[in-house]
């Protein structure tokens, strides 16, 4: 494994195939498999000896202390996992990228732990002077609870990355037992220094299950195939197989490839139904940049992504102030995407409007509620921030208001996040879905990202970067938010506290009370036209906007339990 290098082929010479580009974050296991790989497999980026502890971090301050060794490969990797530089490589190289391949086998020396940076423990740092350079330093074995807590987080963040480049479907984990034995049946000698392969496999299996719960798959090696071979291009030893072993692995990463490619032609769902909207057609482009450059008054959009239509309803006033519209959960309404919801409410408002409606509703054919998170194969974040941009460029318009009750509270706050300036007004909004009911946000698991069970479904969640608004907002934000929350909802104790706890009850960051029954009931239409239809004269000022509608400016934790005694 030491003479390990990065090359850029599979194969030579078939110009026939579109090529299949692979991106590798593991070690020989993959690195191995790709050269069984048919000719049309190309390698873009090999990221090896880095742990999903140490990457995203920078340990680089050590960098003095190593000296390179010969194998530019090793120096590399070194420098890699000491710059932490994972998720550079990803997000440099996932345009291109049509499979990842992961595997765990560089985890296995654990981790040292420079107090604000991490570096991978493995044999090539060690003798690099890693082993000086970490005196003092604590260190983390494989397998300890200390190390799978903070490697869990990691994975966490790993998934987060590759869900928001939408290659989690075409993302493969390659779980290989630890060998124990040569091809022949001869028992392999394990060194002293060397975990036992036994007690390895055991110490994996935790690592590979919580990677199948957030959501990737994983093709398990059959433990008839887990035996090295003394011709190994790299030597005998527990992690180096044999030659059938590899062509297991790239049988599956073959099926994997052909499987995202027929993702991606998707037919639309046949739950969706434009024929309610009789008074347009629906524009359809491809990307956010083939929008008009010149919008009429009003217009039906739909962008297409990855087999998803992302709706839209347009209204253009040229008017300084767009207000962007989210709906709530469907219900048992009986309604069909697309829906457009908040037309009413906002009419004579002044503004120019957008009203969105959710692609993630046809993920399956009775969700009810899907938060505007999108899928495993479509950001649905970063598309519609970026057709939000395109349409308020095309505009001219100045400023930005997120609305949306509930579910759709939970999106205004999400989007607004990604506008400096501009105002969410979350009506009884959930801040963190997992404290949602079960049933709605494991249906919603389930057919967006793939879970099979509740246990996925939270993982897939917990590892998603948006599914948390406390998180996100509690780092910072550079919008106002006006939280209009019903007092006799159990989602003040629920969602709205745990949300202003979170923030610290932050400036820019006002609620208004109302008393408008019992239960998570929003106002009534009457209070909200009439508190949409003051937007556009406040001309971007969210805080004399808060005034108008005597929110409070300043709300403490006394407050809330004034108001709604929880």
């Amino acid at each position: 494994m030491s003479s390990e290098s990065e090359t850029t082929s599979a194969a030579e010479g078939d110009d026939s195939a579109a090529p299949t580009n692979v991106f590798i974050w593991g070690s020989c296991v993959s690195r191995d498999t790709f050269g069984f790989l048919p000719e049309e497999f190309t390698l873009t980026r090999y990221v090896a000896r880095q742990s999903l502890i140490s990457a995203g971090t920078n340990a680089n301050s050590v960098r003095s202390q190593i000296t390179d060794p010969a194998s530019k490969f090793q120096a590399r990797m070194i420098l890699g996992d000491l710059t932490g530089d994972l998720y550079r490589s990803l997000e440099q190289h996932a345009a291109e990228t049509d499979i990842v391949l992961v595997d765990l086998v560089d985890e296995r020396g654990g981790v040292i732990d420079f107090g604000d940076a991490y570096a991978t423990k493995l044999s090539e740092f060690w003798g690099a002077g890693g082993r000086d350079a970490s005196r003092g330093a604590s260190q983390f074995p494989f397998g300890s609870d200390e190390h799978f807590a903070l490697w869990q987080e990691g994975a966490r963040r790993f998934v987060g990355a590759l869900r928001a480049a939408e290659l989690l479907p075409r993302t493969l984990v390659l779980h290989a037992p630890w060998a124990s034995e040569f091809d022949t049946g001869e028992q392999l000698e394990i060194q002293s220094w060397m975990k036992d392969p036994a007690t390895a496999n055991q110490e994996y299996t935790r690592y590979v299950t919580f990677l199948r719960d957030c959501g990737l798959q994983v093709s398990e090696l059959p433990p008839e195939l887990a035996k090295t071979s003394k011709d190994h291009q790299w030597g005998p030893s527990p992690f180096h197989y044999q030659n059938s072993a590899y062509e297991y692995f790239a049988n599956a990463i073959t099926s994997v490839a052909s499987s995202a490619a027929e993702t991606a032609r998707r037919e639309p769902s046949p739950r969706r139904d434009t024929s309610a909207w009789g008074d347009g057609d629906f524009t359809d482009v491809s990307s956010p940049s083939e929008i008009p450059e010149t919008l009429p008054e009003s217009i039906y959009l739909t962008i297409w992504h990855n087999g998803f239509p992302l709706d839209l309803y347009v209204e253009n006033l040229g008017a300084p102030t767009t207000l962007v519209s989210f709906h709530a959960a469907l219900g048992g309404s009986g309604l069909k995407p697309p829906i457009f919801t908040g037309r009413a409410i906002s009419a004579g408002s002044g503004m120019n409007r957008i009203f969105v409606s959710d692609p993630g509703l046809l993920a399956a054919d009775d969700l009810g509620l899907a938060w505007y998170l999108g899928t495993n194969s479509l950001n649905l974040t970063a598309l519609l921030t970026e057709v939000i941009r395109e349409l308020q460029s095309r505009m001219s318009a100045k400023h930005l208001a997120f609305f949306g009750m509930s579910g759709g509270g939970f999106a205004a706050l999400n989007y607004s996040l990604e506008f400096p300036g501009s105002l969410a007004i979350p009506v009884n909004p959930q801040t963190r879905i997992l404290d949602y009911a079960e049933i709605h946000w494991d249906a919603m698991a389930r057919a967006c990202f793939g879970a099979t069970d509740v246990a996925q479904s939270r993982a897939a969640l917990e590892s998603h970067p948006r599914a948390d608004q406390r998180t996100l907002y509690a780092a910072g934000f550079a919008n106002s938010v006006i939280y209009v929350q019903n007092t006799a909802d159990a989602h003040v104790s629920t969602q709205l506290l745990p949300w202003f706890e979170a923030i610290g009850w932050r400036e820019n960051a006002m609620v208004l009370f109302g008393d408008w029954g019992t239960g998570h009931v929003p106002p009534p239409a009457a209070v909200l036209k009439q508190l949409l239809a003051t937007i556009a004269a406040a001309d971007g000022d969210w805080t004399a906007l808060a005034n108008t509608w005597r929110a409070s400016a300043h709300p403490t934790r006394e407050l809330v339990k004034e108001r709604t005694g929880r």
